[in-house]
């Protein structure tokens, strides 16, 4: 089925908290641990910690452009136009312990299909450099606190016999990250909305798969179809 961007953006920015919960738990290898109780009390926790660390950054650095303050708090930013080497289509990364790297190529090619395809009013107030500047600088954040900060100490028991294994979920940081940049940056939207706007820019069929499976994920696919 063949999708039209604009209106892939505009059912992708109804979609709440919980929903977007759901498309992280998705990917998360340990997903059928948990019952779906279990999945809300940590998509509550998951973003509450992502909004408190952005809040008690907020307090510290107010009126700073993400940039400025990763580099003042000893990050080393870098905005190269694409990874060295090419290949796999990457929009930004952290490297530990304090490298935060935006491809600047996504970007400029989001920008010009922001334009082309009249969505300027749809993302008011989204500046996509920030928002991915803040996802990485979270990470960045994360592994600083890794010995206290929840998506980092949060473990489920795996088996307890011979011996007890505990492993992390690897989704709440995901889910943490997108919290963060959303209050850092005060988009209206979930971050969430960039995976497919940036991939579109890339590649349509790529983009129009990573809806349809966000949708899955989210449980709308399942309402529609009971409608």
């Amino acid at each position: 089925m063949k999708y039209v961007i604009s209106e892939m953006m505009e059912e992708l920015i109804k979609l709440d908290a919980m929903e977007w919960g759901g498309y992280a738990f998705y990917h998360e290898p340990l997903e059928r641990k948990f019952t779906e109780e279990q999945k809300k009390v940590y998509i509550r926790k998951a973003n509450a910690c992502g909004e408190q660390e952005a809040e008690e950054l907020l307090k510290e650095y107010p009126d700073t452009g993400i940039k400025a303050l990763a580099e003042d708090m000893g990050f080393t930013v870098k905005m190269p136009k694409t990874p060295a080497g090419g290949g796999h289509v990457i929009f930004a990364q952290y490297v530990e312990p304090k490298e935060i790297t935006v491809f600047t190529d996504c970007v400029e090619k989001a920008e010009k299909l922001i334009k082309k395809e009249h969505l300027t009013s749809l993302l008011e107030g989204i500046d996509l450099t920030e928002v991915l500047l803040a996802h990485e600088l979270f990470h960045g954040i994360e592994y600083r606190k890794r010995k206290e900060i929840f998506t980092q100490t949060e473990k489920i028991q795996l088996w307890k016999r011979p011996f007890s294994n505990r492993s992390r979920i690897l989704c709440l940081s995901e889910m943490a990250a997108m919290a963060f940049a959303k209050k850092m940056t005060g988009i209206h939207c979930s971050p969430y909305i960039l995976d497919v706007l940036l991939m579109y820019a890339y590649n349509e069929e790529a983009a129009e798969a990573l809806y349809e499976e966000i949708l899955e994920a989210a449980g709308i696919r399942e309402r529609e179809e009971e409608c």
